[in-house]
C-alpha cells in the first residue's frame, strides 16, 4: 500500500464519525461515459424523500473533498442525503479521478463532463436542467469554483450558483490565518504542501487560475455562498475570494463561523466536535432553496 492508498483508507475510516444517513427517496449509482480521453465516471444520484413520482426538481452537483487524493461517494453520503431532502433537489455526487495517479486537470475535467451531461440529460434523473447549482467541500469546493469558471469560458451550461464549503483557493499560504493556524489546524501547511505536490503537475504553476481560483478572472460568474470556519487556515483566502467575486459583480454570501474547524459540514451531526455545524448546513440548504425558487418563478 502506497502513501496515498493509506490516506484514502484513513479517510474512509472517518465515515462513521459523520453519523447515520437519513432516509431519502432513492439512491442509485450510475456510470456515464466521457471522452478526451474516453473514460467512465461513476455518479451517485440522490432523490429527496418527499419527491413525487416523475416530479422534476432542481439539481445540486457535488464534488467531494479529500485533498484531491482521497474521498469518494461514500465519504460524503450522510451530508448529501440531508441536502437532497432538505433542499428538495436531486443531488449528483461525482466520483472524479484522484491525484497523484490523475493530476490536474483530470478531476476538474470529470466534474465539468458531469455538469455537461446533467445539463443535457436532466430528464433521465427527474431533474431540471435549467436549475443547476454546483458545489463541493474543501478540494471539492475548489473543483466546483473552477468548474464554474470553466463553464463560463467554454460557453457551457448556465449555473444558478456555486456553494463553496471552505475551498482551497490560493495555494500561497501567506495570509494571516495561515501564519496563525497553519502549523496547528487542519489542513496544516505540511498537508497543503503534500496536496499541491500530488495534484499539480511539474509543468504547471500552483497559482494557475483553474488550480487556485483566487487568481482567476472572476467576472460573469454565478452567485456564490462561501462558508468557512475561523479555525481553518483557509479562512482568509476564502474571504479574499468572496471580496474579489463581489468586486467583479457577483452576488456573494460569505458566512464565517469563528469557532469551527475545517470539514465541519461533512460532520454536521457531530455537534460536540463541530458546534454550530448543523445551523451552518441549514443556512446552506436555505440558500439553495431560495436560488431554486427564484429561478422557478422567473
Amino acid at each position: 500500500m502506497n502513501a496515498f492508498d493509506e490516506k484514502r483508507r484513513l479517510y474512509r475510516e472517518m465515515i462513521p464519525l459523520a453519523g447515520t444517513g437519513d432516509r431519502v427517496g432513492s439512491v442509485k449509482d450510475i456510470i456515464i461515459q466521457a471522452d478526451e480521453p474516453v473514460r467512465n465516471i461513476t455518479l451517485r444520484i440522490y432523490s429527496p424523500l418527499k419527491k413525487k413520482t416523475a416530479e422534476v426538481v432542481p439539481i445540486f452537483l457535488f464534488a467531494h473533498g479529500g485533498g484531491f487524493v482521497s474521498g469518494d461517494l461514500d465519504t460524503h453520503d450522510v451530508l448529501l442525503r440531508s441536502v437532497s431532502n432538505d433542499a428538495g433537489c436531486v443531488v449528483v455526487s461525482v466520483c472524479y479521478r484522484l491525484a497523484p495517479e490523475y493530476p490536474f486537470p483530470a478531476g476538474l475535467e470529470d466534474v465539468y463532463a458531469v455538469l455537461r451531461w446533467i445539463s443535457g440529460n436532466a430528464e433521465t434523473i427527474d431533474g431540471d436542467g435549467e436549475r443547476i447549482i454546483v458545489g463541493g467541500d474543501s478540494a471539492g469546493g475548489t473543483l466546483a469554483a473552477a468548474a464554474a469558471i470553466l463553464s463560463r469560458d467554454r460557453n457551457g451550461p448556465k449555473l444558478l450558483g456555486q456553494w463553496l464549503m471552505y475551498p482551497t483557493l490560493s495555494n500561497k499560504m501567506d495570509t494571516a490565518s495561515w501564519i496563525k493556524l497553519g502549523d496547528k489546524y487542519f489542513p496544516t501547511r505540511e498537508v497543503q504542501n503534500s496536496v499541491i505536490a500530488a495534484y499539480v503537475p511539474d509543468n504547471k504553476s500552483p497559482y494557475e487560475p483553474l488550480i487556485a481560483p483566487l487568481w482567476a478572472n472572476l467576472t460573469n460568474l454565478p452567485s456564490a455562498l462561501i462558508q468557512v470556519g475561523g479555525l481553518d487556515p483557509l479562512c482568509d483566502e476564502c474571504e479574499d475570494f468572496a471580496r474579489k467575486l463581489k468586486k467583479s459583480g457577483t452576488d456573494v454570501d460569505f458566512q464565517f463561523y469563528p469557532e469551527i474547524q475545517h470539514g465541519f459540514l461533512q460532520f454536521y451531526k457531530d455537534e460536540n466536535s463541530y458546534p454550530g455545524a448543523k445551523a451552518a448546513l441549514a443556512y446552506g440548504v436555505k440558500w439553495l432553496r431560495l436560488k431554486y425558487k427564484k429561478a422557478e418563478s422567473n
